[in-house]
């Protein structure tokens, strides 16, 4: 599919890809880091502490892009907002590689900056990228650009995990690093060749030196971008609970097959391998809807992805009701097949929109905001996880997370034509 669209496309691919490899490299091995025993080469916290620190991370690292954004809108054009952003978290990478705990901390730092940098741009150049695109087209876009950061976020959770099985976890850590450095050299390759003048010049409308105020209709489908961080915040706090999953599978999953013990991190990477091959289908069948004038409007995309993630938290949640039989990790892949579907119907769709939505000189402090959600998400979610998981455990976690999950299902269904009045469409 890919091989329809313009040279663009593919280089942010490959950027993001890479850029993602070693972002979710660092992901998988954190939490298993963190609570491993320092024998192991670990630092032997307790895994409530753990799973804290890890979801704080992962909240500064989506809430500064707002920061990021602004400033790649009004003073650095996204281009080189992205290279700083590629600079700093190639850095951050390899001084996780030292096994020195402010080190540690100045990494994950460094990570959490470039990141705010990096991250809302690429997206926002894909957008414009698509400016003069039909619906179906921009969100064909954007679900395989997704697919890139799944293709990176599996290869490197497969590479990083079998680096921390059979060599240590400052090897898997130093993987991560190099391929930030493959991301950074992409982006400078092929950005002069393949996108033109789109992203070097901050965006900035203004008539007489000063700011163009917002139409009416701008105003409505900025509050529908409001709409979306909100219901981001919700859907984050569920779906990022990787760092419990990961604890999850590692202690209480039966993982044996035919006398082999299938690593923890294999099943934890299984969504970004759904989403490499079930993104293209997701999106020729909105692709074949649109053609026919059927395909579903936002909210009713959301809705879907709410409702199919409630199914896989109740799943896992049924299968782990009684503790003294261990779940098989069958379950852990059919959870994950679930998620990954209501992840294509809820995150790149919500991408698109906000791109479509946003005013060019909003566009990517917009991305920013929406990033913002995902953390938000991710940091009520760890504080939840951190406060309640000693005394509730797992099974009444995934329970209350299914019931909120049903709750947000119905209200985006209930929003749709809300939402494509307000939307003007």
């Amino acid at each position: 599919m890919i091989l329809k669209h313009g040279k663009g496309l593919k280089l942010l691919f490959m950027t993001e890809m890479w850029e993602r490899f070693s972002f979710y490299s660092l992901r998988a091995l954190l939490p298993l880091y963190l609570t491993a025993r320092v024998m192991d080469g670990g630092l032997a916290w307790d895994r409530c502490d753990a799973l804290l620190l890890m979801n704080n991370y992962l909240a500064m690292a989506y809430l500064l892009p707002v920061v990021g954004g602004y400033f790649a809108d009004r003073f650095l054009g996204q281009r080189r907002s992205a290279m700083i952003g590629a600079v700093l978290m190639a850095v951050g990478h390899f001084c996780m590689a030292f096994n020195a705990l402010p080190m540690f901390f100045t990494a994950l730092a460094l990570v959490s900056i470039g990141n705010g940098f990096f991250k809302p741009c690429l997206t926002s150049i894909l957008g414009e990228l698509y400016d003069d695109a039909d619906e179906s087209q921009r969100d064909s876009a954007y679900l395989i650009f997704y697919t890139g950061i799944n293709v990176g976020a599996f290869i490197g959770g497969i590479v990083s995990g079998w680096l921390m099985e059979n060599y240590s976890y400052d090897v898997g850590f130093s993987i991560a690093g190099i391929g930030m450095l493959i991301a950074l050299f992409t982006l400078w390759w092929g950005q002069d060749r393949y996108l033109g003048d789109v992203g070097k010049k901050p965006q900035v409308k203004t008539v007489n030196h000063q700011p163009v105020p917002l139409t009416a209709k701008e105003k409505s489908q900025l509050l529908v971008v409001v709409y979306l961080f909100f219901m981001t915040i919700f859907f984050f706090i569920a779906w990022e609970q990787t760092g419990m999953l990961s604890l999850f599978i590692r202690d209480h999953v039966d993982r044996q097959f035919l006398g082999w013990t299938i690593p923890t991190l294999w099943l934890a990477s299984l969504n970004p391998f759904f989403i490499i091959f079930f993104a293209p289908l997701l999106s020729l069948l909105w692709a074949y809807l649109g053609r026919r004038n059927l395909d579903p409007f936002l909210g009713v995309k959301m809705g879907i992805g709410f409702l199919l993630l409630a199914l896989a938290f109740g799943l896992i949640g049924y299968k782990s009701m009684r503790p003294e039989i261990s779940p098989h990790w069958i379950w852990i892949v059919i959870m994950q097949f679930l998620t990954t579907l209501g992840e294509l119907c809820f995150i790149p769709i919500s991408w698109a929109a906000v791109t479509t939505l946003s005013p060019r000189p909003y566009v990517t402090r917009m991305m920013g905001l929406m990033l913002a959600g995902i953390g938000l998400g991710t940091f009520l979610g760890g504080e939840f996880v951190s406060l309640t998981l000693d005394s509730l455990g797992e099974t009444t976690i995934f329970f209350i997370l299914t019931t909120g999950l049903f709750f947000f299902a119905l209200v985006s269904f209930a929003m749709n034509p809300v939402l494509k009045r307000m939307s003007h469409r």
